[in-house]
């Protein structure tokens, strides 16, 4: 078992806001995946894994890995992809921790830079979905999750002020919100329709609750 998991991912990084949060969280593994490297290099932070084409790595920074010459990283492993693949280097990293076993899995890199790699991470939390495993996609401004079951989240634990949801199958049946500012009950949101965006808590409430019958919906924490 790999226990907590931090995942980075070849996208853009606010680097400050990097340093700030991984500095305030504990990971049990630390998994690159091919430019996700970089990242942690610059982060001075440990790897334990590092997998990918790696034809967006640093040439130096890929060579100080492999030779354990980081800090913290004399074990690390690395596992080479082939250039031409049929899957985004992310989501044959994220199979390949699913398969080894995780608690928790954050995506550190996956919402800078091309949009259609952040829709396919996003698309890919639905591998952590299926196996029942928590996943998250964080930059300094969102966290990103998928549900399709009753969703608790405590003030204290909120990311930021607003909270949205938008359906990932065609339709999400029997949304009910409860302790946020904007309510419905057993509502059908569908694909198309943005019904439930910018939400925020209620004052008066200690947490904020989804709850949906059937469907996948995405839920976006954000700040301003």
């Amino acid at each position: 078992m790999l226990g907590k998991v931090l995942l980075i991912t070849g996208g853009k990084v606010n680097m400050d806001f990097a340093e700030e949060y991984t500095a305030s969280q504990e990971y049990d593994t630390v998994v690159c995946a091919d430019s996700g490297l970089n990242t942690a290099y610059r982060l001075g932070m440990p790897v334990h894994y590092f997998m990918g084409d790696f034809d967006s790595v640093s040439p130096e920074i890929l060579e100080a890995y492999r030779e354990g010459k980081v800090e913290g990283s004399e074990h690390c492993e690395w596992v080479r992809y082939p250039k031409e693949k049929d899957y985004v280097d992310t989501q044959l990293v994220l199979e390949w921790i699913l398969e080894k076993g995780a608690d928790e899995i954050t995506f550190l890199g996956a919402t800078g830079g091309r949009l259609d790699h952040f829709l396919a991470n996003v698309n890919i939390l639905m591998l952590a979905l299926k196996q029942k495993v928590p996943a998250y996609i964080v930059d300094s401004r969102n966290r990103i999750r998928l549900t399709d079951s009753t969703l608790s989240i405590e003030r204290q634990d909120m990311y930021g002020k607003y909270l949205s949801l938008l359906p990932l199958t065609s339709t999400v049946t029997g949304v009910t919100l409860r302790g946020l500012k904007y309510l419905i009950e057993d509502y059908t949101l569908e694909v198309g329709i943005a019904r439930a965006i910018s939400n925020e808590m209620d004052e008066t409430s200690d947490k904020a609750e989804i709850l949906l019958r059937t469907g996948v919906l995405i839920v976006v924490e954000s700040k301003d």
